[in-house]
């Protein structure tokens, strides 16, 4: 799993880039089997003005499920990378470990003779 990094609005230099990488690898480490795609886009929505504009939106991709988009705001990159890596990891976890609960379960049948 290699995650596309985009940044829109701001310059996200070489390290920023490694870091969104590593902070991913490390919070989807033991998901990378089920996720085929994930996407991380960095922006500046207020351009140079300041202000809390730093946004990070991540979109999973999983097999069978929905995608799971979690998007984050804060007033620094490094900061809204890291809850919305948090976020979505703790979505994915989630979300695989109900539909693995669904899938375990049998349906029960009932006979209409012995109703």
């Amino acid at each position: 799993m290699k995650p596309v990094i985009i940044a829109k609005g701001l310059k996200a230099s070489r390290v920023l880039r490694e870091y969104a990488a590593r902070r991913l690898g490390f919070a989807l480490d033991r998901l990378q089997h089920n996720i085929r795609a994930v996407t991380l886009r960095i922006s500046d929505e207020n351009g140079p003005k300041g202000g809390i504009d730093k946004r990070c939106l991540i979109k999973l991709s999983v097999p069978g499920l929905p995608d799971i988009v979690v998007t984050e705001t804060a007033d620094n990159a490094n900061v809204a990378i890291d809850r919305a890596i948090h976020r979505a990891a703790y979505t994915a976890h989630r979300l695989l470990a109900r539909a693995k609960s669904f899938s375990h379960t049998r349906p029960t049948v009932i006979y209409p003779e012995f109703a």
